[in-house]
């Protein structure tokens, strides 16, 4: 750890204090003009935004208003036409003077007319349209509209009125509707829009509508004009259509709006004239906060803003503040080192003294001398320098103390040298003593296992010789039977063969003869297929005893044939086996012999220690999953404590010594399961709840050599 006087302690610490409260300054001072100058943004953008919104407003209002007028015009003369008060040739001419009268006074229109239903203004005309439009040249006026090739009926301008019902749903005096932005292909061939004005006749009957179109030439040429900021880039769609009319040159194809992930928030619903933002957008590796509005009618203005515009200001008040204070600091800790360094040069002479009061030994590093400090000075430091002379005093004192007690250490030292050098031939030799004590532990150890695994071959040989006792058993009753029912069969076909000789055999006989044969070769037939099934099952056993190899086998196949070799004993002293969960089949690879040994060595000392009574049962169950099969051997016999229950698996350990139970029968099984089947076993028991074994096995097990 360094550590540093009080005078650089002083610095430090200054300087620390410094930087920490000039950060905080600067952190607030940003944080503050961020907000403030934020604020003013804002407001500077809402006032560009409302002077936009009011010049679309007022442009559509007006246009609206000119639909109107040429709508109540083109009523009038209809009905002038109807009373025939004027001729043919003078409508014609009101027609084009009103025209050309209203768009010369509309600059801000690249068009319009006024439209008639079919033979509804006049009976002969299918069609009447007369049309203005402005041109280089001033306001031209035509009838080359009104004819079957152009047919206006069919024109989505005309047909957005007929489809809207003639406005009936807008419940005002003139219904106005709006197209949606199209191209002009007939006349002007700009970008526009179309406002229709509805024309009825007195019994309130549509009979054509008035049209003004508007151009967007001048109005998205307006809004790329405003720029809310250096670098801003405004926009202007259609709400309706989602139409882009007007895009920033950041996004120069209108096909890619779309895919943008905010481009669907401009639609949601949003007062009009009201402004709303989405911040944090990023396009071309740049972050811009995107600012929009919808207007009255039926736009959505908008402007894409730099965050860099916004930050640019901020960035060089903090840049100058930064600089400011960085030379204020700089001035300050000059002033303040120069302030220490003329404050603490007493302390320096004096600190220079008492340095030079302690000195070394030319001949003997470790010997230290320190002298009184001569200090004729009458200041704060006088009353140290007489305390620090009488501790030198003191400190002489212990010095020569120690020099002494330094001599017998060095004494000390030697007499421990040599006892470390006994030491360490100590260690050698009883190094050596361990060794051998080790390799005769070793050789005890592998004498054990060799003993322990005789111990096992001979239980294993031992298991098998009582299943062959019990299989004979069990085999003896349906021989005895089958030959007892083979001489019935012999005894009637004697019988049989006297009467036919003797002439006597009745049909009757004959009948009862054959019925009591059958019978016998039946009961013939059942005893001797029973034979056949446990001589099978002991020979599969029996087979896997002797291969003791790891194959694939069906576990579940393979624990019922053992059952069935079993049950002879087991029923011999009046118990029962039975293995549940026998349709599920399970493959394993693994050393059938060895779950076999298991198997019989916990069913024989479940006969031996669990039953007190008569008809008890073992439960044999199998289950598995993805990694593991799990082998359930249970029975309801008498149970065990619980001293018992955690003795079951050590060597030499049973209950009933004096009986002649070797006490490894359970002992074979633990090393069986986990070192040639390289699984586990678990023993749960209870007093009076009978005793679980769980064999947990790998699917896929290798044999231990």
């Amino acid at each position: 750890m360094i550590k540093f006087n009080i005078k650089t302690r002083i610095v430090v610490f200054v300087m620390l204090f410094e930087l920490v409260a000039y950060g905080a300054i600067q952190l607030f001072n940003h944080v503050i003009y961020k907000n403030e100058l934020m604020t003013l943004k804002i407001k500077e953008i809402e006032q560009l935004f409302h002077v936009g919104n009011e010049k679309i407003n007022a442009m559509s209002s007006l246009l609206e208003r000119n639909a109107i007028h040429l709508a109540e015009i083109g009523e009038y003369l209809y009905q002038l036409k109807q009373q025939n008060k004027l001729s043919s040739a003078e409508l014609s001419n009101q027609f084009k003077q009103t025209l050309l009268t209203n768009f010369r006074a509309l600059p801000e229109a690249v068009g319009g007319g006024i439209w008639y239903e079919p033979y509804v203004y006049d009976k002969n005309e299918q069609f009447f349209g007369p049309y203005a439009y402005q041109t280089d040249k001033g306001v031209e006026f035509t009838w080359s509209l009104s004819h079957l090739e152009y047919n206006y009926h069919s024109m989505d301008w005309y047909q957005i009125a007929v489809k809207d019902n003639w406005g009936a749903d807008q419940n005002v005096y003139k219904p106005v509707i709006w197209t949606a932005p199209y191209v002009d292909d007939a006349a002007t061939f700009s970008l526009m829009m179309t406002v229709d004005a509805i024309m009825y006749d007195k019994l309130r009957k549509p009979i054509g509508v008035s049209t003004v179109d508007w151009s967007l030439k001048h109005i998205t040429s307006f809004i790329q004009s405003l720029h809310v900021t250096e670098n801003s880039q405004a926009f202007l769609i259609h709400e309706q259509s989602q139409q882009i009319l007007s895009f920033p040159q950041l996004l120069p194809n209108a096909d890619d709006w779309p895919v943008l992930s905010w481009f669907n928030q401009l639609f949601t619903v949003l007062p009009a004239d009201s402004l709303s933002q989405i911040p944090n957008i990023k396009l071309n590796d740049n972050d811009y906060h995107l600012v929009y509005t919808r207007t009255q009618s039926g736009f959505i203005f908008g402007s894409l803003i730099p965050v860099t515009d916004l930050e640019d200001d901020i960035n060089q008040i903090t840049l100058l503040t930064l600089l400011a204070g960085s030379l204020i600091g700089l001035i300050f800790l000059t002033i303040l080192l120069l302030f220490l360094k003329i404050l603490f040069s007493p302390f320096d002479r004096v600190l220079a003294q008492i340095k030079a009061s302690i000195t070394h030994e030319s001949s003997n590093d470790d010997c230290v001398t320190v002298h009184s400090i001569d200090y004729p000075k009458r200041n704060e430091f006088t009353p140290i320098i007489h305390a620090l002379n009488e501790v030198y005093g003191q400190v002489n004192s212990y010095i020569s103390d120690i020099s002494m007690h330094n001599g017998r250490l060095k004494v000390s030292k030697l007499e421990i040298k040599h006892l470390n050098e006994q030491l360490e031939y100590k260690v050698i030799e009883r190094t050596e003593q361990l060794r051998l004590k080790t390799e005769e532990a070793q050789a005890s150890l592998a004498h054990l296992k060799n003993t322990q695994q005789q111990l096992i071959e001979q239980e294993k040989h031992a298991s098998l010789g009582r299943l062959v006792a019990g299989v004979s058993h069990e085999i003896n009753t349906p021989l005895g039977v089958s030959i007892t029912a083979c001489s019935c069969i012999f005894d009637e076909i004697t019988l049989l063969q006297d009467k036919i000789t003797n002439q006597a055999l009745t049909k009757s006989d004959f009948e009862e003869c054959l019925d009591r044969i059958s019978q016998s070769a039946q009961v013939m037939q059942t005893n001797l297929k029973r034979t056949g099934e446990l001589i099978a099952s002991f020979k599969q056993i029996a087979v896997n005893e002797a291969a003791e190899d790891c194959h694939h086998f069906e576990l579940t196949q393979y624990l019922h044939e053992l059952v069935l070799t079993l049950t002879p004993k087991v029923k011999a002293n009046k118990h029962h086996i039975k293995l549940l969960n026998s349709a599920a089949p399970i493959q394993l690879y693994s050393d059938p012999a060895a779950i076999s040994l298991v198997i019989l060595n916990i069913v024989d000392n479940a006969l031996t220690h669990a039953f007190r009574q008569p008809h008890g049962h073992v439960f044999i169950d199998v289950t598995a999953d993805s990694d593991h099969v799990q082998i359930t051997v249970k029975d309801n016999g008498d149970g065990m404590v619980e001293d018992v229950t955690n003795l079951i698996f050590d060597p030499f350990f049973t209950t009933t010594r004096s009986d002649g139970n070797s006490g490894l029968g359970m002992h074979i099984v633990y090393n069986i399961v986990t070192q040639q089947l390289h699984g586990n076993i678990e023993c749960k028991s209870k007093l009076g709840q009978g005793t679980e074994f769980i064999i947990t096995l790998p699917h896929n097990a290798t044999k231990s050599t």
